[in-house]
């Protein structure tokens, strides 16, 4: 940590940066950020790497209702460091910086890293590659792959995606997406840093979309079964030396590993579809709770169109599965450690596959139940998290 922090403060000083944004994330999933000056973060002055700086909890929504929250430290993690390539006036030149937020039971991004720790201990490396997917209203409109290359809209979208890149985010490939939208895929990378990656990528659009004076959204694509924001998932040894959810003798080439995680979260569904909901700006669309190897309105797809048996020796993404039960605007550090503990459950317990069904929605009654009564999830997420979901349930259904 302490190179990597050296490196950062070198980077500082050569490229002339004046300003660093230290973003958090609130409980509903809100980007929100404290400002300091470069000098604060390189003489550890005011902010401190190792001990943080202080936020008033009482002026941020999600934080304000409980004494815990009063008085927050959010501490800066120098592995999610990145420059911000499109400031380029010389006052307005910065970096970014993710942070935890200590001292209260709310911190989601630390959910998760403890989430990945776990699996690491058990040998496992959780590998998430996500869709990032928006929409920017415009009178023309357009079909899925379908574009100019002088259209407003796709203009946008090589301008964000040039800018990812420049901030050292690699990414698969980019395409117009149905009427209205526009899908960049990140490069699969362990949970917590897929995460950080998710977030910047969201931040940055919103930034760009502001500067050109355009309206930007994340909701959900109305027409059509498909998620806003899809997460593809398997669990490898190592980063990339073998991935786990590979079985070549099995039909659907996917392992007991693979299908005891699946199971997993196809029996935490409901309490998943809870926290969903609650941790949202969006409305949340309803899938069918099964698994499916082919498109469609389910839950969980596991995809068969490529030949994994001339696939092992590459370095790519292999078997896997995806998960449709999110949207973009979704506090990504939750959710994604959600998946992971009902994932982990399956395999710790073996369960077996779940009866699919076949309900288009939940009550609120049963939402909010199912989730006061789901004792893994309040051992693993925190007691303060399922009733602060909870509360979110009971205010917006």
């Amino acid at each position: 940590m302490e190179e990597q922090i050296e490196k950062i403060k070198k980077e500082l000083k050569e490229k002339e940066i004046q300003n660093i944004y230290l973003n958090f994330v609130d409980f509903t999933g809100n980007v929100l950020t404290k400002m300091v000056g470069v000098q604060e973060l390189i003489n550890n002055t005011h902010v401190s790497w190792f001990d943080g700086i202080s936020i008033n909890g009482n002026l941020i929504q999600d934080f304000k209702d409980d004494r815990e929250n009063d008085w927050l430290v959010i501490l800066p993690d120098p592995f999610s460091f990145r420059i911000i390539p499109f400031l380029k006036d010389e006052n307005q030149r910065a970096a970014l910086i993710f942070c935890s937020i200590k001292n209260t039971s709310l911190d989601t991004r630390g959910l998760l890293k403890k989430a990945v720790s776990e699996f690491q201990e058990l040998e496992m490396t959780p590998m998430f590659g996500t869709e990032f997917i928006y929409s920017i209203e415009e009178k023309e409109y357009q079909n899925f792959y379908e574009t100019l290359a002088t259209n407003k809209r796709t203009i946008f979208q090589n301008n964000l995606v040039n800018e990812l890149l420049k901030a050292n985010i690699d990414i698969e490939y980019y395409l117009p997406y149905g009427e209205n939208h526009n899908r960049i895929d990140l490069v699969p990378d362990v949970a917590d840093v897929a995460a950080d990656k998710l977030w910047t990528a969201n931040w940055f659009a919103r930034n760009l979309a502001h500067q050109e004076n355009m309206e930007i959204s994340f909701k959900n694509i109305e027409k059509l079964n498909l998620s806003s924001c899809p997460i593809h998932m398997s669990l490898w040894k190592g980063k990339r030396e073998k991935n786990l959810f590979f079985d070549g003798e099995d039909k659907f080439e996917l392992s007991q590993l693979g299908k005891s995680f699946i199971n997993g979260i196809l029996y935490h569904e409901k309490s998943l579809k809870a926290l969903a909901t609650a941790t949202s700006n969006e409305p949340q669309k309803y899938y069918r709770t099964k698994i499916s190897v082919t498109r469609g309105n389910s839950l969980l797809q596991v995809p068969l169109y490529f030949n994994e048996k001339q696939k092992q020796d590459r370095i790519g993404w292999s078997k896997r599965c995806i998960y449709n039960g999110l949207n973009a605007s979704q506090n990504y550090y939750l959710m994604f450690a959600a998946i992971l503990y009902a994932g982990l459950y399956g395999i710790q317990n073996k369960i077996e596959p779940v009866k699919n069904i076949e309900v288009d929605s939940y009550t609120k009654k049963e939402l909010i139940d199912n989730l006061k009564g789901n004792e893994y999830f309040t051992e693993k997420l925190g007691t303060k998290i399922i009733d602060k979901a909870i509360k979110k349930l009971e205010i917006i259904l």
